[in-house]
C-alpha cells in the first residue's frame, strides 16, 4: 500500500487532473466570480464554464447569465438564462420576467432604423419601448411573491418583490414618449439592463458547491450546522470505487461496522451494538423507510434500484429518533437518488468471479414541466463457499434452493417522475419493484436461510408547496419464502411464508422564519400502518403507529446556532407514549470550522418477529424442539447519547472531523429467556408432546429486555486531504467500548465474553483521477479483534449460549478504470478482498473470498 500511495503522488505531481470535481469544480466557481467582480468578465465566465463543466450546477448557469446581461451580451444572456430554466427552479417567474426584458433590449438593438420621410410626421414609438404588457407582468410576479412573502413571513422574498417592483417602475419611467412633427425624436440612447434589471436578481454565490445535508434536520443545511456528525459519500465516491454493494460503500466511514455474511447479505452498525439482522439504525431512501418491519433491519442489497441512480449517501452518527422516531436508534443512512431528469442516460455491463454478472439501464429526460427517469436492471453471484453439497445424503438441501451456490439473483425495474405544477407547486411519484432469489444469515441458533420468490416494492407520492409544506405517502410491500438450508432427516419442517404490507403517510412544514431571530422550523404529523401474515406467527398481525415532530434551528447569533428537536410516538404495544428529545449547540467559532455539542435519546420499538413469535424449533434429536417464542409485553431498547464534536472544512485542500460520544444503553432486547421444561411440567400439563409436529417439547426461548445497563464510549478521527487537482486522500479511525455497567451482571455466564464491536477500525484510501481518462481508486481496512456470544443447538435444553472469538482482518479494496470518448465509455476493472485472506466477519457466516470483476458503461 506506501508503494502505491507513492506512486499515486508522483502521478498527480507530474500532470494535472480533477479528482474530487466537487472541491475543483467549487475552486473554479469562486475563482470566476472574484474574476467578474473585478471587471474581467470573459476570464471570470470561462473559469464558471469550467465549473460547469466539472460538476453541473443550475446556479452556474443563472451567474453565466447574469455576467453576460451586464455586459450587454445578451443572446448569450438569454441562451444561459433558458438553460437554467429548463432546471424548474423556483424563481422561474422572476427570471422570465428578466428574459422578457433583455429580449426587448435584444429586439431594439436588432430593428432597422425607420426610413426617412420628407413630410413632417408623427414618428411611431421605437422597438427599443418596452411594451406595456412586459411592464405589466413583471408588475404581477412582484405581486404573486408579495402574497408568499406574507404568507411565510419571508423577509428575503419581500425583498425580491421590491426589487421586482422598483425595477418595472424604472422600465416605465425610461419609456419615451411618442414624438411629434414639432418634436423631431432624439437618438435613441440603448440602456443596458444592468441598472435596473440586474439590481433585481441576486448572484448565487452561496452554497452553489458547498456540501449540504438534509437527513440530520429533514432540510438543507451545511454539515458544520448539522446536529449530529455527518458524512456524505459522493457520487464520485461510488463511481470510482467500482462497488455496487452498498454495504461496503459504507465501509469507508469512520464509526460505521459492516458485516459481510454472504456475497448477497451485510449488515450494517453504527457506533457498536453490533447484531445479526442488524437493527439500530434507520436505511432510508430520500426519507422513505426500506426497513424490513418484521426483522427490523433492512436487506440492502435486495433494494430495487441501480447503484449508478444514487447522488449521494448521508450517513448520520447518533441517535435521530427526535426527527424520525423509532429505530434511528444508532444512526440513519439515507441514500439520495438524483433528481428525475438530471443527468445522462446509461447502459452498463459487469461479471467475473463466481458467476457474478451484471447489466443495468436507465433513461433520464425532461420535457417542459415533466422530469422522469425509467431504470432497469439484472445481477446475481454465487456464495463465498458451497454450504452443503447436494449429493450429501445425511443432510438434504431443503427443496426451496434450487441452486445451493447461488447467494442473491435480483431483476428491478424503477421509475420515477417530477411534474412542476406552477405557482411553486410540485408533484413528484414513482414506483419501484424487485424480485429475486438468494440466502440471508438467520436468527438465533438459525445459520445460513434459503429465501426464494422475493418480492421488495416501494410506491411513494410527494405534493410539495411553495411554502413549504409537503403531504407525503409511500407504501412498502415485502414477500418471501425461507428455510433453512439443512434438512437432517427427520427434522421438523417449518419453511416460512412472509407478505408485509406498510403503508407510511405524513404531513410537513419546513419553512425559514425571522420570529425575533432568523430560524428554520420543522413540524410534522404522520401515522403508519403494519401489517404481517407469516406462518411463524400464530396469527396474522397488524398495528396502527402514530406520531408528531417539532424542530427548530434558531440563529442565535451569526457564530452560534441551537437546535432544539422533540418528537413523540404511539405505539400499540407500548404503555405509554414515547418521547425523543434532542438538543444541539454550535459554534462557528472561525470561518469553516464548527464546535457541536450533542445531547439526546432515542428508541427502538419492538420488532413483530420479536413480539409475535409462535414456532418449534429444531434440534439434532428426532422428534425433540424447542417452542420459540415472542413477548408483547416488552419495553422498547432506549438510548441516551451525548457528544461533543469538531469540524473543519475551511479551505479547499482539506477537511476534517473529531467526535467524541458517551452513550447508555437500556433493555435491549434479546432471544434471552431459555426454560428447560422438567419431568413435573409434563405431569403438570405445562408441557405435552405437540400432535402437529410429532415432538416432545424440551423447553421454550422467548425474547426479553436485558437487565443490564451499557455504557459506551467512544472517539473518531477522519481527514480528507485534496493536497494538489486530481488526488485525493483520506483516512479515518474510530474507537468503541461497550461494557455493561455492572460487570456483576454476567459475572456466572459466558455472555459477559461478548465484544462483538471492534474496539478500533482504521480506513485508510486514495482516489486519483487523470485528465487523459485514467482513474485509481484504493480502500484499505483493518478491524480488531472480536467475541460474539450466539446461540447454539442443546439436545438436553433447546438452547445454550456459547462463546466465539474473531481474529481481526485486513480488507483491501481497489479498481482502476478509463475514460474513453469525452467520458462517455467507462471501462474498469475493480477488485475485492485483495489481501486474499478468508475470515469470516460473522462466526455463522462464510469466509468471504477474493473477487475481481469487469465493468462497462456508456452514458448518453
Amino acid at each position: 500500500m506506501t508503494r502505491c500511495f507513492v506512486v499515486l503522488m508522483l502521478m498527480a505531481i507530474a500532470a494535472p487532473a480533477v479528482a474530487d470535481v466537487r472541491t475543483e469544480a467549487r475552486r473554479h466557481f469562486r475563482r470566476g466570480m472574484q474574476l467578474i467582480q473585478s471587471g474581467e468578465v470573459d476570464a471570470g465566465i470561462a473559469e464558471l464554464e469550467i465549473a460547469y463543466e466539472t460538476l453541473p450546477h443550475p446556479n452556474v448557469l443563472y451567474n453565466i447569465g447574469r455576467a453576460y446581461a451586464e455586459s450587454g451580451r445578451y443572446e448569450e444572456a438569454i441562451d444561459y438564462f433558458e438553460q437554467y430554466l429548463s432546471f424548474a427552479p423556483p424563481d422561474r417567474e422572476e427570471v422570465e420576467g428578466f428574459l422578457n426584458a433583455l429580449r426587448s433590449r435584444l429586439q431594439a438593438r436588432e430593428a432597422p432604423p425607420p426610413a426617412e420621410d420628407p413630410e413632417p410626421a408623427v414618428v411611431a414609438p421605437t422597438a427599443a419601448e418596452v411594451t406595456p404588457d412586459e411592464i405589466l407582468a413583471i408588475e404581477e410576479s412582484a405581486t404573486q411573491i408579495e402574497a408568499l412573502a406574507e404568507a411565510t413571513d419571508s423577509e428575503s422574498l419581500r425583498q425580491r418583490a421590491a426589487r421586482l417592483r422598483a425595477l418595472a417602475e424604472s422600465l416605465r419611467s425610461r419609456a419615451p414618449t411618442e414624438p411629434t412633427a414639432e418634436t423631431p425624436p432624439e437618438e435613441e440612447e440603448e440602456v443596458p439592463p444592468e441598472g435596473e434589471n440586474l439590481e433585481a436578481l441576486d448572484q448565487r454565490e452561496e452554497d452553489v458547491y458547498e456540501e449540504q445535508v438534509v437527513s440530520a434536520s429533514r432540510f438543507a443545511e451545511s454539515p458544520l450546522d448539522a446536529p449530529n456528525s455527518t458524512h456524505i459519500i459522493t457520487r464520485q465516491d461510488i463511481r470510482l470505487t467500482g462497488l455496487t454493494n452498498i454495504s461496503e460503500l459504507l465501509r469507508r466511514v469512520a464509526g460505521v461496522d459492516v458485516m459481510t455474511h454472504y456475497a448477497g447479505q451485510s449488515d450494517v452498525s453504527i457506533r457498536g451494538l453490533n447484531r445479526r439482522q442488524a437493527n439500530k439504525v434507520l436505511v432510508l431512501v430520500d426519507g422513505r423507510t426500506v426497513r424490513l418491519d418484521f426483522l427490523a433491519a433492512p436487506w440492502v442489497q435486495m433494494l430495487p434500484f441501480n447503484v449508478e441512480d444514487i447522488e449521494r449517501i448521508e450517513v448520520i452518527r447518533g441517535p435521530a429518533a427526535a426527527v424520525y422516531g423509532a429505530d434511528a436508534f444508532s444512526g440513519i443512512v439515507n441514500i439520495i437518488l438524483r433528481t428525475p431528469g438530471e443527468g445522462e442516460s446509461y447502459a452498463g455491463v459487469s461479471g467475473g468471479s463466481r458467476n457474478t454478472g451484471r447489466a443495468v439501464a436507465s433513461v433520464s429526460a425532461r420535457t417542459g414541466r415533466l422530469r422522469l427517469r425509467v431504470s432497469g436492471g439484472y445481477e446475481r453471484t454465487d456464495n463465498f463457499a458451497t454450504v452443503v453439497d447436494p449429493a450429501r445424503e445425511d443432510v438434504l438441501v431443503t427443496p426451496l434452493v434450487d441452486n445451493p451456490d447461488l447467494a442473491i439473483q435480483r431483476t428491478s425495474f424503477s421509475g420515477e417522475l417530477q411534474l412542476d405544477l406552477g405557482r411553486g407547486f410540485t408533484l413528484h411519484g414513482g414506483s419501484s419493484v424487485a424480485f429475486g432469489d438468494g440466502a440471508v444469515q438467520g436468527t438465533s441458533r438459525l445459520r445460513q436461510v434459503g429465501v426464494r420468490d422475493v418480492t421488495f416494492a416501494q410506491t411513494h407520492l410527494t405534493l410539495q408547496s411553495p411554502w413549504g409544506l409537503k403531504l407525503r405517502s409511500y407504501w412498502n410491500r415485502f414477500a418471501m419464502d425461507l428455510d433453512p438450508w439443512e434438512n437432517p432427516d427427520g427434522s421438523l419442517q417449518r419453511p416460512g411464508l412472509v407478505e408485509t404490507d406498510v403503508v407510511d403517510t405524513e404531513l410537513s412544514f419546513n419553512r425559514e422564519l425571522t420570529l425575533g431571530i432568523p430560524q428554520n422550523i420543522a413540524i410534522g404529523v404522520g401515522h403508519r400502518f403494519k401489517g404481517v401474515r407469516w406462518n411463524w406467527f400464530s396469527e396474522d398481525q397488524t398495528e396502527q403507529h402514530f406520531f408528531a415532530y417539532i424542530q427548530d434551528a434558531l440563529q442565535l447569533h451569526d457564530t452560534l446556532r441551537l437546535t432544539l428537536s422533540f418528537r413523540v410516538d404511539r405505539h400499540p404495544l407500548l404503555d405509554r407514549p414515547q418521547f425523543s428529545p434532542r438538543g444541539s449547540l454550535v459554534w462557528r467559532f472561525t470561518e469553516g470550522n464548527a464546535l457541536r455539542v450533542t445531547a439526546g435519546t432515542a428508541f427502538r420499538s419492538p420488532a413483530l418477529l420479536e413480539s409475535y413469535l409462535d414456532i418449534e424449533n429444531r434440534t439434532p434429536v428426532r422428534g425433540v424442539t424447542a417452542f420459540g417464542r415472542g413477548n408483547q409485553n416488552l419495553d422498547p431498547e432506549r438510548i441516551v447519547s451525548f457528544e461533543i464534536g469538531y469540524a473543519n472544512q475551511a479551505t479547499d485542500f482539506f477537511a476534517l472531523e473529531a467526535n467524541v460520544y458517551y452513550n447508555l444503553v437500556f433493555d435491549e432486547i434479546q432471544l434471552s429467556s431459555v426454560d428447560t421444561f422438567t419431568l413435573a411440567d409434563f405431569g403438570s400439563g405445562a408441557a405435552a408432546y405437540d400432535e402437529d409436529t410429532a415432538a416432545f417439547p424440551v423447553g421454550t426461548l422467548q425474547y426479553n429486555n436485558e437487565d443490564a445497563t451499557f455504557r459506551q464510549l467512544g472517539a473518531e478521527l477522519g481527514i480528507r486531504v485534496f493536497p494538489v487537482d486530481g488526488l485525493d486522500l483520506y483516512a479515518n479511525y474510530a474507537f468503541n467500548d461497550t461494557a455493561p455497567v455492572d460487570e456483576s451482571d454476567f459475572q456466572d455466564s459466558v455472555r459477559g465474553d461478548d465484544q462483538r464491536t471492534s474496539q478500533h477500525k482504521l480506513n485508510v484510501g486514495a482516489q486519483y483521477r487523470a485528465p487523459f481518462g485514467l482513474d485509481l481508486s484504493a480502500d484499505l481496512h483493518w478491524i480488531s479483534d472480536q467475541v460474539w456470544v450466539e446461540q447454539v443447538t442443546d439436545a438436553a435444553r433447546g438452547v445454550r449460549f456459547e462463546s466465539f472469538p474473531l481474529d481481526g482482518y485486513i480488507l483491501v479494496n481497489a479498481r482502476i478504470g478509463y475514460r474513453l470518448f469525452d467520458d462517455a465509455l467507462e471501462l474498469g476493472l475493480v477488485g475485492t478482498n485483495l489481501t486474499f485472506q478468508k475470515t469470516r466477519q460473522h462466526p455463522f457466516s462464510q469466509p468471504v473470498d477474493t473477487r475481481i470483476l469487469g465493468t462497462a458503461i456508456l452514458r448518453f
